[in-house]
């Protein structure tokens, strides 16, 4: 039983409010609950008596055009920085966060919730602007995504994530990494991403490699570690695929110590886990990743380390990086 009434609903209930009847045996012939039909008159008319559809018609347009204008189109200075920053695929989250603490001159004292970007993203915005693909799914409307178990496998030298030490878990130091392999389309020869995650600052490393296998990904761990500091290489957590089962011989090298997820449960190392999720938005899964070169690799990860994020206070993996070396 729907509660909007149309302009041919409004006729109909015309031409009843004209007879003796009771606005519950109105209701009832209209297939409407009696309380819909006392508040449209009592909003949109006098009295039964001088009720018009016409009128009520116009009353009610006029009312829908007047709602929720919303700030978006209010401060067409918000709008501007809205846009820009989803144009350089801000999530509506980041967007909030940053305008929060560190607003422009011009939107000073004026904040927006990540729900009402949404909602300007899917339902306001100029469709031809497309906002919606440059937010991490890419897709018109949200939606949640299920997890996909993966093998077990067995592990020289396993050590159980439950091992961890507490600090790790608790994030109260850096240099402590998560990896993941990121897959592409299943085509002969395929490339695969090897993916590498540092809890605190959320800095992330990204490699092409030509298989899944553990020598692969102990070279991107190698050229991550590399990458930084050595002090900012501490641990690494894997899960159960095939891909960790040279762990022990980076141990060796770099002098780190590596855990292991339990068996089909890679949510426990959730950031590395959320960072593909990013990573997709640049590289969706049916892509033929051969034809990525590395420099584009390498710019789209930096693309990432350059976005603020809710968990670092709205500073940008690159910054909190920058003021831990420096």
């Amino acid at each position: 039983m729907s509660n909007e009434l149309t302009f041919y609903d409004r006729q109909i209930l015309q031409y009843w409010l004209r007879t003796k009847q009771s606005l519950r045996n109105v209701a009832k012939v209209m297939k409407k609950d009696h309380t819909v039909i006392i508040r449209e008159i009592n909003r949109n008319s006098e009295g039964r008596d001088k009720y018009r559809a016409d009128i009520a018609q116009r009353l009610t347009d006029k009312r829908k055009h007047k709602q929720h204008k919303g700030k978006l189109n209010k401060y067409p200075e918000l709008k501007k920085y809205v846009e820009e920053k989803i144009v350089l695929d801000w999530s509506p989250e980041q967007i909030a966060g940053r305008l929060k603490i560190c607003p422009p001159a011009e939107l000073k004292d004026i904040s927006i919730s990540h729900e009402s970007i949404y909602y300007y993203v899917y339902e306001k915005a100029d469709k031809f602007k497309k906002l919606h693909k440059h937010l991490r799914t890419h897709r018109p409307k949200r939606r949640t995504y299920s997890r996909r178990k993966g093998s077990k496998v067995k592990i020289k030298e396993r050590v159980s994530i439950h091992d961890r030490p507490v600090c790790i878990n608790k994030k109260v130091r850096y240099g402590d990494w998560e990896t993941d392999s990121v897959e592409f389309k299943r085509i002969k020869g395929n490339n695969y991403l090897s993916v590498q995650y540092e809890r605190k600052s959320q800095l992330v490393r990204m490699s092409k490699i030509l298989t899944k296998n553990a020598e692969d990904t102990k070279d991107a761990l190698i050229k991550t570690a590399e990458s930084v500091p050595p002090g900012l290489f501490k641990t690494i957590t894997f899960d159960n695929g095939v891909e960790g089962s040279k762990h022990y011989e980076i141990n060796k090298l770099y002098n780190t110590k590596t855990y292991f997820c339990d068996s089909f449960k890679s949510w426990q190392k959730g950031g590395v886990e959320n960072m593909n999720k990013l990573i997709r938005q640049y590289l969706p899964r049916s892509l033929d990743v051969r034809n990525v070169s590395e420099h584009d690799i390498y710019l789209i990860q930096e693309r990432l380390n350059s976005r603020p994020r809710k968990g670092l206070n709205y500073l940008t993996p690159n910054e909190v990086i920058h003021k831990v070396v420096h």
